[in-house]
């Protein structure tokens, strides 16, 4: 059966070469990050930079703020996100999984005034709609892990949906 998919995604991939492949895409999400440890779920938006390094691999790089729109939640932060995107576009479809380190920056706040920054990291899934007009459609789905130095590591459901534009 392996070898069968292995077969499969290879002709795919042959198959996708006739399609134009974006260099460089930016774009601006919103999406939602369940916070497991504090019972929030705080809407969150930032922006994104993916630059396609060769063949599977692209660099990416992700900065979100939460909570936007007002909202308030007990623990806000600045989260910062840079690693690797690997998958193809194939048509206008492109499937790609995700794995970026990073940290998560939390403000001062009434609850616990210390916790500071903290490691991070992002794996996932993507899915992109890419359209003739150099713009794309993406969501994406992820655990989000943060340590939170004595009390381990804590996982945390992510998404966001976003637009973007590829050159």
């Amino acid at each position: 059966m392996f070898r069968f998919l292995l077969a499969c995604s290879f002709v795919l991939s042959l198959a996708a070469a006739d399609f134009e492949q974006p260099r460089v895409e930016a774009g601006l999400l919103v999406g939602g990050l369940k916070e497991g440890i504090f019972g929030e779920y705080p809407v969150l938006a930032g922006g994104r930079v993916s630059v396609h390094t060769f063949w599977l691999l692209d660099a990416e790089a992700e900065v979100n703020r939460f909570p936007i729109g007002g909202a308030a939640a007990n623990y806000p932060a600045t989260q910062a996100l840079f690693g690797a995107r690997v998958g193809r576009r194939i048509g206008p479809f492109g499937l790609y999984g995700k794995l970026r380190p990073g940290f998560v920056r939390f403000d001062r706040n009434l609850y616990d005034p210390k916790l500071g920054t903290q490691a991070a990291l992002d794996a996932g899934g993507i899915l992109e709609l890419y359209s003739s007009r150099h713009a794309a459609g993406r969501f994406d789905l992820g655990d989000t892990m943060v340590w939170y130095g004595g009390a381990g590591a804590r996982h945390q459901l992510q998404w966001s949906v976003g637009l973007s534009l590829w050159f």
